[in-house]
């Protein structure tokens, strides 16, 4: 009876799961099937010559990404800071380094990359679970906060160039999705420091996942109940450091989203394009930021690529397509790389 009685919920599990499945690769293939009804071989032939006019010099667009992920470590060490765990920053961008792979490459890879993270922090820095699961939290929502911080920036320069004639072509739907972005984002960000600064939230999620009808659930969640608590009490450490320390925080994580911008303009410079800055910021803003809605597509694949074309042609670019095929090649070139040397480092690390 009991048997019967718990067979149903499992069944909807794995119906949901199909589901959710099925729902991801539509998107996907969507996504692809606009790219490519938006790119025709003659653009794919400008792109070509675009990037075949540079040569060498596009290895430099390289660097910004080692630049953002040296920012990211230095904003997680300083979280590590406050809570007791002090960390060597060579340490941390080596760990950074390390889930880059996972990051780029899967479906839900930031997901992937935070289990990662956590067991690499046991593992190779000794930081206890509950002080590494409350660090990655603590990270995630100052990085959703800086780029609410970004994309408010964007529509800002975006509104003044517009409104005082120096752009010649109207932007008022990049405004509109980076001033839309920022409030998006705002949110997130401001809720999960509220949650994290709650006493109790740990305490009262345990209450509610206890309550599942499934005895060996149950048991699984009772038996890490006390990590919870452990994560919760770590959490609530952070916020009673002084408010100037955990401001600090925030400056790596928003010179992390400055340093993609710079990515993405030098990959235009290079291909011959000419944007002011805050065209810049919005391209890669919400190229980004629809990027981590879609983040059960590996590197927001086809989501992402479409809407960075559609913006370049927005904000004025001449032949959208080819610059914007060029782009995203010369994009998911960089990615690839940083795929492989990931990867390599990863298997490579000695732990």
């Amino acid at each position: 009876m009991m048997r019967r009685r718990f067979a149903a919920p499992r069944g909807t599990v794995y119906q949901l799961r199909a589901v959710l499945r099925f729902l991801r690769l539509a998107l996907a293939a969507a996504a692809l099937i606009a790219l490519t009804r938006l790119i025709h071989p003659a653009d794919i032939a400008r792109a070509r010559d675009l990037i075949g006019r540079v040569g060498w010099p596009l290895a430099l667009v390289l660097i910004p990404t080692l630049v953002t992920m040296a920012m990211d470590a230095s904003g997680w060490r300083l979280i590590l800071a406050i809570l007791g765990r002090p960390v060597a920053w060579r340490h941390m961008l080596e760990l950074r380094l390390s889930v880059e792979a996972v990051t780029l490459a899967l479906p839900g890879g930031s997901a992937a990359a935070e289990g990662i993270k956590l067991a690499l922090l046991r593992r190779r820095l000794d930081v206890p679970i509950a002080v590494g699961g409350a660090s990655l939290a603590l990270g995630k929502s100052y990085l959703i906060g800086a780029e609410a911080v970004y994309l408010a920036m964007a529509a800002v320069w975006l509104a003044v160039d517009t409104f005082s004639s120096v752009r010649g072509t109207p932007v008022g739907v990049p405004i509109l999705a980076d001033a839309a972005g920022a409030i998006l984002t705002t949110l997130i960000s401001g809720a999960l420091f509220f949650a994290l600064r709650r006493a109790t939230w740990a305490t009262w999620l345990g209450r509610r996942l206890a309550a599942v009808p499934v005895p060996s659930l149950r048991r699984w969640i009772e038996n890490r109940r006390s990590g919870l608590v452990d994560l919760e009490s770590a959490a609530r450490d952070f916020f009673l450091a002084p408010l100037a320390r955990r401001v600090r925080c925030l400056a790596p994580f928003l010179c992390e989203w400055l340093a993609e911008a710079v990515e993405t303009w030098l990959i235009l410079r290079c291909l011959g394009v000419s944007l002011d800055f805050g065209a810049v910021l919005t391209l890669d803003a919400i190229g980004s930021l629809l990027r981590a809605l879609v983040f059960f597509l590996p590197a927001g694949l086809g989501v992402q690529d479409a809407s960075q074309m559609l913006l370049l042609g927005a904000l004025g670019v001449p032949d959208p397509v080819a610059v914007g095929a060029a782009f995203i090649f010369v994009k998911r070139s960089k990615e690839v790389f940083w795929i492989a040397g990931g990867a390599l480092f990863l298997a490579l690390r000695k732990d």
